[in-house]
């Protein structure tokens, strides 16, 4: 530990003989390795980012770095996840704060202006709908199925012939008396 004193060193090792240090150290040096690339997924859970999870996988090690000649710590693993759990939070808080400082008070701020359509074109949409509806329903069964198949089925007229067993001019007028009805009901509507 380059910042402490010799004697401090040896107050955090205690009375134990180097062999002992040294196994002290191989001990936490191996909880460290084999513990990196679990801290690493844990991290990028928890901040959806590549890269700030390694920042913070380092950051955690260095960190941890202090506790390596402490020997009462009973877990090195769970040290290492509250450290990097502490590291996220001053991470959260960090983002929050720099996001507090741009925030715009309601009072400064200009109205908002929506593209959206107004509530009575909505309406006006619905019920422009509604009459449609009911005057396809209105319609004889013929001449329905015919504007039904080309028109929400996307069948061609000859197509629309050949399902309902009638000639190419039948489904013309079939759908032209269609067009006439749903004309005839938004001009009554208009009216």
């Amino acid at each position: 530990m380059p910042n402490m004193s010799r004697g401090e060193q040896q107050g955090v090792l205690g009375s134990l003989s180097t062999e002992e240090i040294a196994e002290h150290r191989a001990r936490f040096d191996e909880a460290m390795t084999s513990s990196r690339d679990e801290l690493l997924r844990y991290l990028r859970r928890r901040t959806r980012d590549e890269e700030t999870a390694a920042d913070l996988t380092q950051e955690t090690f260095s960190r941890m770095m202090v506790y390596r000649d402490a020997q009462n710590i009973e877990s090195y693993t769970l040290l290492m996840y509250r450290i990097a759990h502490n590291l996220v939070l001053e991470l959260q808080r960090s983002r929050f704060r720099r996001h507090a400082a741009q925030h715009v008070s309601l009072t400064h701020a200009e109205p908002l202006h929506a593209d959206d359509p107004q509530v009575e074109e909505i309406a006006d949409a619905w019920s422009l709908d509604q009459l449609i509806k009911r005057a396809l329903l209105d319609l004889p069964p013929k001449c329905r199925l015919a504007f039904k198949l080309s028109r929400f089925d996307g069948l061609t007229y000859p197509e629309v012939a050949a399902r309902m067993g009638i000639s190419v001019k039948m489904v013309e007028k079939h759908i032209s008396k269609a067009l006439l009805a749903f004309r005839a009901a938004v001009e009554a509507r208009e009216k």
